[in-house]
């Protein structure tokens, strides 16, 4: 276990350093980054890869999806980012949402996705921090679903940040990450 925290860390420094050289409008202080965030999900997988976390949840059970907000400024405005479920890709046997499984809030209350399939969460002042997303099992088929932090009917392409985008307005800009921006949950 630490071999592998010892090695994450040093690919970490590596990305970071050839990142910042490669790309220097990404370093900090650079007037266009002031108002770009990212949000991905707090667990990672392994690198590279990142997309490779499961979760199970039992039959009538909630779980909590950690996700992370990065950012190291508070601002006067309060960011929204936007999430999505959806079938397990190729698996034939698809768990449907409302049926199958629901994404509750903190207390429980079902929520339901806008018309793109997408659930919003907010991110008050732009302040770094976790929030949880909320999966509960309906006690229907048992099966697997993913749960994204990008929209799941665009692609992106790790060569050009411009792709990553999950919002863009007037006032600030929300990325995903490449590597983290989907979860799958297995219900049981």
């Amino acid at each position: 276990m630490r071999i592998n925290f010892i090695i994450y860390s040093l690919i970490l420094c590596f990305l970071s350093v050839s990142c910042s050289k490669d790309h220097p409008e990404w370093e900090n202080g650079q007037p266009g980054m002031e108002h770009v965030y990212y949000y991905c999900f707090e667990k990672w997988g392994s690198i590279p890869g990142g997309n490779d976390v499961t979760y199970n949840i039992e039959q009538g059970k909630t779980l909590a999806v950690p996700t992370q907000f990065y950012s190291n400024f508070t601002r006067s405005y309060s960011p929204e980012v936007f999430y999505y479920t959806t079938p397990m890709p190729g698996t034939g046997d698809e768990l449907v949402c409302g049926q199958d499984y629901v994404v509750v809030d903190e207390s429980g209350k079902t929520l339901s996705p806008d018309e793109s399939g997408a659930y919003k969460m907010v991110w008050p002042n732009a302040k770094k921090g976790v929030q949880n997303i909320y999966v509960k099992a309906l006690n229907g088929k048992t099966g697997s679903i993913r749960v994204y932090t990008f929209d799941p009917t665009k692609s992106m392409d790790v060569t050009d940040v411009t792709t990553t985008t999950i919002i863009k307005t007037d006032e600030y800009e929300v990325r995903a990450m490449s590597e983290n921006y989907y979860v799958t949950v297995v219900i049981d």
